[in-house]
């Protein structure tokens, strides 16, 4: 997904025309801050379908750039991001309406990667 791409699909979820440019000067960096904000969860998405991890954390500065992050980041979470974001000044009950599907999608896609565990209590009955 491109920058324009996300950009264009929190606009779509605000009901904001495909052509407004209200958001214009803020999008780039909000993108960047949900980046820094989503690296963990991203990361743990890729170990929980075997891929590599990202090393650093991906920056973005024009509209053509490509969000490395996987596409349930892509899609379900990062555009409610976005679209809290310019909710904010605007519209709090729509901020809180947009905040709480960010983090309810940020919940329900963090990835678990199993591991193996070791019984460190013994039973009383095994001393």
């Amino acid at each position: 997904m491109t920058v324009k791409e996300l950009y264009s699909l929190a606009k779509s979820l605000m009901f904001e025309k495909a052509n407004s440019k209200d958001y214009d000067s803020y999008y780039i960096s909000h993108i960047n801050v949900l980046l820094m904000e989503n690296f963990k969860i991203n990361n743990n998405m890729r170990l929980a379908v075997g891929k590599e991890v990202l090393d650093t954390v991906p920056y973005v500065s024009n509209d053509e750039d490509l969000i490395p992050y996987e596409e349930c980041m892509n899609r379900n979470i990062l555009p409610y991001g976005l679209a809290a974001r310019f909710f904010i000044d605007d519209d709090l009950s729509k901020f809180d309406i947009m905040n709480t599907m960010y983090e309810n999608a940020r919940t329900v896609n963090s990835a678990v990667i199993p591991v193996n565990i070791e019984d460190v209590y013994r039973s009383e009955e095994e001393c």
